[in-house]
């Protein structure tokens, strides 16, 4: 990874200033002879600038299109370009914002391999033309980009909200980009135990789907309600992403064939035609959670999944569930219904001689709780730092605490790095024994742990996906991988 790449990826991790910081401390912020670095650099003063007010926002704009028109001179390319025009007019300098996008028309029909792709070359067209306000052209434009790669979804995303400020900026109407946006993500749950062959459930799962217009589902594949609502969603034409918290093989035994030798079938279909699948464990059946909790944690995912899903493409998350009539609530449907974001519930009679997979056995020690870890923090000094310091274990030079609230851990977490940006911290949550954690997951916080640069806490995929659910403030983004002795381990970022 170069240095520049690094830097990049610190801002990603949604620490803006300090990669600003090691980005001026190791020079570039001079380099003006470097169009990687001033595009950078452009980027960077970008993210300054939407966090500021007033003058010092438009300051940050118009400085931050400068760096970007410089690298546009040492090599010509449409994105700097286009970026420069843009920031030049929320820097509130339109005159100038006028010159640059007449400069990127110009470069745009001067020579064709500009855009990275079909989409982008149109994307940037509109954007100019949208900078000259030329409404019509750009409304034109933005249509046939879409045309050329109707599923770039996250470029979509990133088109809109660009033209966003710059309408706004304008002071005009953006309504017209809504029919642009990518579709909206749905997580679907619901009860095993169901007539598949109700007519009224199945209209009512086609009703919900056609007016939620759903472009992504995500959800496990339990025999009853998830298979019925995932078969309807990739009728209707979505990407199916699919989490499951035990192997196919063994999630298949457990949750689809005891159901009857009809839902196999349906159940090997849709793992076909999956746009991804996450398998959450791959433990040994003697290390196997119950599968009450393994559920839940899947559940939990699959949330996480949806919003962030709809996060970064600008839609909106919503929820699809079938419970059994007078049913009490789940706690991952109270978790949903907690977090704000719209959710359909469909209410059916049981199914005789069905019993229920989610009850836990009341041997199990196990529940979903999260673990932080801490590193570069004597425990001598966590009285003064946090409330709960006799909460922590010691484990070498680290200490960590256990609690079922990942969202207290993180505020822990987010104390001890304001007194010390420096130190390392990885937030875990999974199915854990508060008694006796097992060793594994515990060299796993410390190798994370170990892995950051600090400003920030490290965590993995599946929990980062618990977390963004979490109606908080808390920043979740991916930075990168951590290579380990079973593979490449994603990593995300907690600010």
């Amino acid at each position: 990874m170069t240095p520049l790449t690094q830097i990049l990826a610190i801002a990603r991790a949604g620490n803006p200033a300090r990669a600003w910081e090691l980005f001026r401390s190791s020079g570039w912020n001079e380099r003006n002879d470097d169009p990687k670095a001033l595009t950078l650099k452009g980027r960077l003063l970008k993210n300054q600038a939407k966090a500021a007010d007033g003058v010092d926002r438009a300051r940050l704009y118009g400085e931050a299109a400068e760096a970007y028109a410089a690298a546009a001179e040492l090599e010509r390319d449409s994105y700097p370009l286009i970026n420069a025009a843009a920031l030049a007019l929320l820097g509130g300098r339109p005159e100038r914002a006028r010159s640059l996008a007449k400069e990127t028309l110009a470069l745009l029909e001067s020579d064709p391999g500009q855009g990275e792709n079909a989409y982008w070359r149109e994307a940037t067209r509109a954007e100019a033309l949208l900078l000259l306000e030329d409404e019509a052209g750009a409304r034109a434009a933005l249509a046939a980009g879409i045309s050329n790669l109707p599923r770039a979804w996250e470029d979509h995303a990133a088109t809109i909200g660009q033209f966003e400020l710059i309408l706004a900026e304008q002071g005009k109407d953006a309504a017209w980009l809504d029919r642009h946006r990518p579709p909206p993500s749905l997580y679907f749950s619901g009860i095993i135990g169901l007539d598949d062959t109700d007519a009224t459930l199945l209209q009512d799962i086609d009703a919900i789907i056609a007016r939620e217009k759903p472009g992504f589902g995500f959800g496990a594949l339990a025999a009853g309600a998830d298979i019925l609502i995932a078969e309807a969603l990739h009728k209707a034409g979505a990407e199916l992403h699919v989490i499951l918290p035990y192997p196919v093989d063994r999630f298949r035994e457990l949750s689809v064939a005891p159901y009857g030798d009809h839902w196999g079938a349906r159940f090997d279909a849709l793992i076909e035609a999956a746009a991804r699948l996450d398998v959450l464990t791959e433990l040994p059946d003697e290390a196997e959670p119950s599968i009450a909790v393994a559920v839940e944690l899947a559940d939990l995912v699959a949330m996480g999944q949806c919003v962030r899903n709809a996060a970064v493409l600008s839609s909106k998350p919503k929820a699809l569930t079938i419970t059994g009539l007078g049913d009490e609530p789940r706690s991952q449907h109270l978790v949903w219904a907690n977090s704000g974001h719209d959710q359909n519930m469909i209410a059916v009679a049981r199914k005789g001689g069905h019993r229920s997979i989610v009850t836990s056995s009341r041997a199990e020690t196990r529940e979903i709780a999260a673990i932080l870890w801490v590193e570069g923090v004597g425990r001598d000094m966590l009285p003064a730092l946090v409330n709960a310091a006799d909460d922590f274990s010691s484990f070498g030079d680290a200490c960590y605490r256990i609690s079922p609230s990942p969202s207290e851990l993180l505020q822990t977490g987010l104390l001890l790095l304001q007194h010390d940006p420096d130190c390392r911290i990885s937030l875990l949550v999974d199915i854990i024994d508060p008694q006796r954690p097992a060793a594994s997951l515990l060299e796993k916080a410390g190798d994370i742990a170990r892995a950051s640069r600090g400003g920030a806490i490290l965590t993995d995929g599946k929990s980062a996906m618990v977390l963004t659910i979490d109606p908080g403030k808390q920043r979740v983004e991916e930075i990168g991988e951590l290579q380990t002795a079973s593979g490449p381990l994603p990593l995300w970022s907690l600010t």
